[in-house]
């Protein structure tokens, strides 16, 4: 089933994203909770920063070699979960991961 180019989900979450940055400021909006696996099947979660998001999917940064990092190389698959409390609004994300490109990492950590 193909989703008509208004009703597309991303572009309600861009929209929900702007209303959350306006309401709460772009740090709290752009938080979210990141739910891994680890190699004992246990769950693991912890907030990071969303960076970027549209129609391929929703852009983080962490340090490969961390515990998410190598949790996510040996089991590429996360949720993510929005608060955004002041509008009363959540939103779930659950699917693969995949790393970003080598010159995309580096122009992100040169930016820093």
């Amino acid at each position: 089933m193909k989703i008509p180019e208004r009703e597309h989900p991303a572009d309600l979450f861009s929209e929900w994203l702007d209303e959350a940055i306006a309401d709460e400021g772009k740090e709290m909006a752009t938080a979210m909770s990141l739910s891994t696996v680890g190699d004992d099947g246990i769950p693991d979660s912890r907030m990071v920063l969303l960076k970027d998001a549209d129609r391929q999917g929703f852009v983080f940064y962490t340090n490969l070699e961390s515990r998410k990092g190598r949790q996510l190389k040996r089991h590429p698959f996360a949720a993510l979960c929005f608060h955004w409390k002041g509008l009363g609004r959540q939103v779930r994300i659950r699917g693969p991961v995949e790393p970003v490109s080598d010159a995309e990492a580096d122009a992100y950590f040169q930016s820093r």
